[in-house]
């Protein structure tokens, strides 16, 4: 244990000869380096983290046999990172009502999915997660905002695989009672009069080592896979919402696209058992832009996973 009085503690771990890692507690603010130290912040933490440079070079890990299992340990997570950007992907935009780290917590997740593959051995497990849709599904983007504690009023949702459509169901609702107006749950939107519903329809594809065993891919080609995101108007937290309907649907005449009418079948993207559709809604309060257009207030709001199918 190294101490620095009153400011740093550092502890190692032998396991996996880490590099030291500590907080900053009584220092000024400070990121970056400083001799063999590097200061660094994280998202959801007010805290600022040190830890020691140093350690075995890239090209010893690489090829010496004795890193095989870090080896092995940085494949897979390169592999749940990887999905993790692939969920993140299928909802892009609305990370920003999340008050903490999504990827993490999402790449965690996965982890604990690719785990369960007792067919491959460790370093190249698949990360299935048509086989787990269920702990996907309710994945909630607050820690300190949980989106049930923000929406007051049940929705409802339908997802359709052989159309590649889902229908969120918004019941109308006076915001008084529907919505929670905390400062707690408001944030930076404390001063913010609007806000409004964005559902988001994305296609995640299990993933697997690929050939060469160099890196994870999904496990057929995504070519023309996209997402989809729809949103209400824009509403006054002083008021009322309509009950309405956000319909979102990936195959649609755009993505059938002829390349050759007379000779050619409409072009439909790959789609399998391997493939789940991810339903995401988000609740975003907006302020007006120097335009005087409503745009939504980073780091307010809430989302959830609402169904994976």
């Amino acid at each position: 244990m190294i101490t620095f009085p009153g400011a740093i503690k550092t502890k190692s771990n032998t396991n996996f000869k880490k590099q030291d890692m500590a907080r900053v507690k009584n220092l000024d603010q400070i990121t970056g380096t400083l001799k063999n130290l590097s200061f660094y912040t994280r998202k959801g933490s007010d805290a600022i983290f040190v830890r020691t440079k140093g350690g075995p070079s890239k090209e010893k890990i690489k090829r010496d046999p004795a890193f095989e299992g870090l080896r092995r340990h940085n494949r897979e997570f390169g592999g749940c990172s990887a999905m993790s950007k692939q969920i993140r992907q299928a909802f892009s935009g609305l990370e920003h009502v999340a008050d903490y780290n999504l990827s993490a917590a999402l790449s965690s997740l996965m982890n604990s999915i690719q785990k369960t593959d007792d067919a491959h051995e460790k370093g190249s497990r698949d990360i299935c997660l048509s086989h787990y849709r269920y702990t996907l599904a309710g994945f909630d983007f607050g820690r300190k905002r949980r989106f049930s504690s923000l929406l007051r009023v049940p929705l409802s949702y339908t997802i359709d695989r052989e159309k590649q459509a889902a229908t969120v169901l918004i019941p109308s609702f006076a915001c008084s009672f529907g919505l929670n107006l905390n400062a707690d749950y408001m944030q930076g939107a404390v001063n913010s009069g609007t806000f409004r519903f964005t559902a988001a329809l994305g296609i995640v594809t299990d993933m697997q080592l690929n050939k060469s065993g160099t890196a994870y891919e999904p496990v057929h080609d995504k070519l023309g896979q996209g997402f989809q995101t729809r949103s209400t108007a824009w509403y006054s937290t002083q008021g009322s919402v309509p009950g309405q309907e956000l319909r979102l649907e990936l195959l649609s005449e755009d993505l059938a696209v002829l390349s050759d009418p007379p000779t050619s079948p409409p072009f439909i993207p790959e789609f399998t058992d391997a493939d789940s559709l991810v339903l995401t809604i988000a609740v975003e309060f907006g302020t007006p832009d120097a335009l005087g257009n409503v745009v939504p207030i980073r780091g307010a709001g809430g989302g959830m996973v609402l169904g994976v199918l």
